[in-house]
């Protein structure tokens, strides 16, 4: 995914530098030599860039004004004020009005590129994979989209573990859900029902190279990913 950014800087050279760095990069990159630039751009466009990068020294309108008034416009859009002020009151300022990253000059475009990276993970962090239980299907899919029919038993261990501090229950919990069966018997039955569960779930994610459920010695098991039951 290309990443749309706007460079507000005055320096002409540095401007350009930049941007054609960035470019190289795999960005989108615009640049700006001030505020009223950057509301043309943004008029033009029709949409905020995912970051915007702003010098504070700008002819015009200051850098935190800036700041200030594209936070509040575009309250999800990254924002790094990249600036020649270097004092903590400066920082400050700057985080202050709205910037989520505060970087100095000068600056390599190896580091900017890397604080990029960065400000994107936390705006758009990957998705955890997610397994999903259709509790009146008894229909499991994993995060990769693989499916497995289960039992009403199996589905309900899996219900039992999912609902759970830490996804753990003890056996004696367990073997509650297998009590049709005779008590002296209950907890081979539940061993050999979480054996056939594992066994459904393995082909549904198999670069994982760990059990989906864990006995834990003396206590019972524990559910190892994480399910969502619908």
């Amino acid at each position: 995914m290309t990443h749309e950014i706007i460079i507000v800087e005055d320096y002409g050279i540095l401007r350009e530098e930049l941007t054609h760095f960035l470019n190289l990069h795999g960005y989108q990159t615009s640049g700006v030599n001030c505020g009223l630039a950057l509301d043309d751009w943004l008029l033009d466009r029709g949409r905020p860039p995912d970051i915007a990068i702003i010098d504070l020294n700008l002819p015009g309108e200051d850098g935190l004004s800036i700041s200030r008034r594209l936070r509040q416009a575009y309250p999800g859009m990254g924002l790094i004020i990249l600036t020649g002020r270097k004092l903590p009151a400066d920082r400050i300022s700057g985080y202050d009005s709205g910037a989520d990253i505060y970087l100095s000059k000068p600056i390599s475009g190896e580091e900017l590129v890397a604080a990029l990276r960065s400000l994107q993970r936390r705006l758009h962090p990957e998705p955890k994979p997610v397994w999903r239980l259709a509790r009146q299907s008894c229909t499991i899919t994993s995060p990769c989209g693989t499916c497995s029919t289960l039992s009403p038993l199996e589905s309900a261990i899996l219900c039992a573990l999912a609902a759970s501090i830490d996804r753990t229950v003890d056996s004696s919990q367990l073997m509650l859900l297998c009590n049709d069966k005779a008590t002296e018997l209950e907890k081979n039955y539940l061993e050999v029902a979480i054996s056939r569960l594992r066994r459904k779930l393995a082909p549904l994610q198999p670069d994982l190279d760990f059990p989906l459920i864990r006995a834990i010695r003396g206590k019972g098991y524990q559910l190892l990913i994480p399910l969502e039951i619908h």
